[in-house]
């Protein structure tokens, strides 16, 4: 009597013999490489991996894929920058992965984020004051009143047009590192 086989066992004999290319073993290895870069990233902005830890992950890898996943690095660390404090960690890891023509680029942003937040702040100060004699002449006034600018029309516009130069910095220093 035949022996019955399963699909899978008639898949495993008849592709026994395919093998992948080295080529094709480098390729897999650069993808799986890159899938892993949003999660390095994620863990370095939580805090969770330090900048240390993250260069030494890249040193770890092979240097034919070592080079791509710092460009895909740096270009999401990239897009990931902006004002906020939040981003602030970004900058150094930046400056770590940086190509020697990256480094003008990255002292600019690093300058305009400062002069933009101080303006921010002194603006913000000037808004609020001018919100609260807004209200203190319809008679709204006292040590609980608590302005809440971000709605105010007239400050927004101050504030996109303080950030509009820095924005312009942050974009010349995302398509640096895409080219």
């Amino acid at each position: 009597m035949a022996e019955i086989k399963s699909t899978l066992d008639l898949v495993l004999e008849r592709t026994r013999h395919l093998t992948l290319s080295a080529v094709e073993k480098g390729e897999i290895e650069v993808r799986e490489a890159l899938k892993k870069v949003s999660g390095y990233l994620s863990r370095y902005r939580d805090g969770v991996l330090s900048l240390e830890a993250l260069l030494k992950e890249m040193r770890g890898l092979a240097p034919e894929i070592r080079d791509r996943v710092r460009g895909e690095m740096a270009r999401q660390m990239s897009l990931a920058l902006n004002l906020s404090p939040d981003t602030d960690t970004l900058i150094p890891a930046l400056e770590a992965l940086a190509d020697p023509g990256w480094t003008d680029l990255l002292a600019g942003v690093r300058q305009c984020r400062t002069e933009v937040r101080e303006a921010l702040t002194a603006a913000r100060g000037s808004a609020e004051g001018r919100v609260l004699a807004e209200l203190a002449a319809a008679g709204i006034r006292g040590s609980a009143v608590a302005v809440k600018i971000e709605g105010d029309q007239p400050w927004i516009a101050m504030k996109q047009k303080l950030m509009k130069p820095c924005e312009e910095r942050l974009e010349r220093l995302r398509r640096a590192l895409a080219a």
